[in-house]
């Protein structure tokens, strides 16, 4: 982490300053694990513990060891780090769940087996019927996808799928 105090120190010289006043920190010296951890440490116990469960054991043991020799992290770290966060996070646009975005992204992570049986169970037995499934479709997503059809077609969909779903 010497990133870390070496911006500090700069900073308390006076320089790294922008006409805005935001400090100007420089984290590409920071490696993968080192931001996990800054992260990780900003979340807290409640917030993060989450992700501390996702995470394997050389993942636990990386991010842990680079905590342990990171010493004190700057509030200027801290949000420079969150804000690369957020704006790698905005860059790609809106967010899009779904079943198959939902396999792409746990494909990465989980062997077959395990995929297969979580996928299985996203998507539910297979002798649904098609309208069963639509009527699992969060709100909001099935309103997004109907509201370029015609009033009929909507009609009918409404028809067949469970009426609570339909009403909201």
């Amino acid at each position: 982490m010497a990133v870390v105090a070496e911006q500090e120190n700069e900073q308390e010289k006076g320089g790294g300053e922008s006409a805005d006043s935001t400090p100007k920190v420089d984290l590409s010296g920071l490696t993968g694990a080192e931001k996990a951890a800054i992260l990780l440490l900003a979340l807290g116990a409640e917030h993060g513990q989450a992700i501390w469960r996702d995470l394997d054991d050389e993942e636990v043991i990386n991010v842990s060891l680079a905590m342990s020799r990171m010493g004190n992290v700057s509030k200027d770290v801290t949000e420079a780090l969150l804000t690369e966060f957020i704006s790698q996070m905005s860059l790609s646009g809106a967010l899009i769940g779904g079943a198959s975005s939902t396999e792409r992204l746990l494909a990465e992570y989980l062997p077959p087996d395990r995929l297969s049986h979580i996928m299985e169970e996203i998507r539910g037995p297979a002798g649904r019927n098609m309208w069963e499934k639509l009527s699992n479709v969060q709100a909001n997503v099935l309103a997004n996808y109907l509201k370029n059809e015609y009033p009929q077609t909507v009609a009918v969909i409404f028809s067949k799928i469970s009426t609570e779903h339909a009403a909201r």
